[in-house]
């Protein structure tokens, strides 16, 4: 099995941006000592829930880093030019050394949205059209493009990644629908949101696993993102992890709100729901119901071994500093994570 650490650069009252940041980037270049396989870094703005800029923040680290894979999960592609979104992550692509994993998205908040003025409706569609710019101007020859939402007269587009044809492409999907649509693109998806339960975790891959053998692919992996946290004993692990976990839960309905005044769209019901959803959970009921495996190192060996059983995943993508977590608590969970579970799922073992 491989082995990531997803980061969403969080930023709670009285932290400050430089530790935040600081904290964050420390923690990728221990993920690459400890053995994990890659760090993903997530993409938000106008609130504390994320930052903007991953490819800044990749390029630093392709120069701190020297085998650990650098990911986006994701680049946010509706709300930017894709020929700029092009060039940085080719460069990124560069600087690393061909380590570049390109996770990608259309977003889902509609404040960030505004706050870019981009039409929050459109996303879906402008998303598709982004991504195909993105992949048009990395073949390497001089192309024109226009579209409903961009439109480029003919130009030679570069750098170019060092990965051929492209650096390897992730999508998070939480319907069916998406992972239906992204499989036939070669983009590997991202399955089981954070809080989803275990039940809904099961449901989703056993869809992916259609889809892969429809597909007749068999050189996709199974992606998971659960949220993980390691500490010396269970108890101690959920005492740690409380504050960090409450926070979040509160922030993270927050991105979930809409303007005064205004209605969720048909199309983005979905979207409502989860956020109803989210809202109402607690720390307790995360806990409970086994929505985030937060406690030592059994207890977490023991569901990433369910996912590899039970649902064939190959690679775990785990977020383990979530709600702006102090550094030293992430140090240390990521230090008992390498050290106490991950040797139990490699090798084939």
């Amino acid at each position: 099995m491989k082995f990531a650490m997803f980061v969403n650069v969080q930023c709670r009252e009285g932290f400050g941006y430089e530790n935040v940041y600081r904290a964050r980037l420390d923690e990728c270049v221990l993920a690459e000592e400890l053995g994990l396989d890659a760090f993903f870094l997530a993409e938000h703005a106008f609130s504390e829930h994320g930052r903007p800029s991953p490819a800044v923040s990749l390029g630093h680290l392709a120069a701190r880093t020297s085998r650990i894979r650098l990911g986006t999960a994701v680049s946010v592609l509706s709300w930017h030019n894709p020929l700029e979104v092009a060039q940085d992550y080719a460069t990124v692509d560069i600087l690393s050394g061909g380590r570049l994993n390109f996770g990608i998205g259309r977003g889902g908040s509609k404040h960030e949205f505004d706050g870019y003025g981009v039409d929050w409706v459109t996303s879906p569609e402008r998303y598709l059209e982004a991504l195909s710019v993105v992949l048009r101007a990395w073949e390497g020859t001089p192309f024109s493009f226009k579209g409903r939402f961009f439109e480029f007269p003919e130009l030679y587009v570069n750098p170019m990644p060092v990965q051929r044809p492209h650096p390897p492409l992730f999508q998070p999907t939480v319907t069916r629908e998406a992972m239906d649509a992204v499989v036939p693109q070669n983009i590997t998806p991202i399955v089981g949101a954070t809080f989803g339960s275990k039940t809904r975790i099961r449901e989703n891959f056993a869809h992916l696993a259609k889809v892969l053998e429809r597909e007749r692919r068999t050189d996709m992996d199974r992606v998971a993102l659960p949220l993980i946290f390691v500490g010396d004993t269970v108890e101690q692990a959920r005492r740690d992890a409380r504050e960090s976990i409450e926070w979040l839960l509160g922030n993270f309905a927050a991105n979930f709100d809409l303007p005064e005044g205004e209605e969720y769209p048909e199309r983005f019901l979905g979207r409502k729901r989860i956020g109803e959803y989210i809202r109402s959970l607690t720390y307790d009921r995360v806990i409970e119901e086994d929505l985030m495996w937060i406690g030592d190192a059994d207890h977490v060996a023991e569901r990433v071994k369910w996912l590899r059983d039970e649902c064939g995943v190959s690679y775990v993508i785990s977020n383990m500093s979530p709600g702006g977590m102090e550094h030293e608590k992430v140090a240390r969970s990521l230090e008992l994570f390498a050290a106490r579970v991950l040797p139990r799922f490699r090798n084939g073992s």
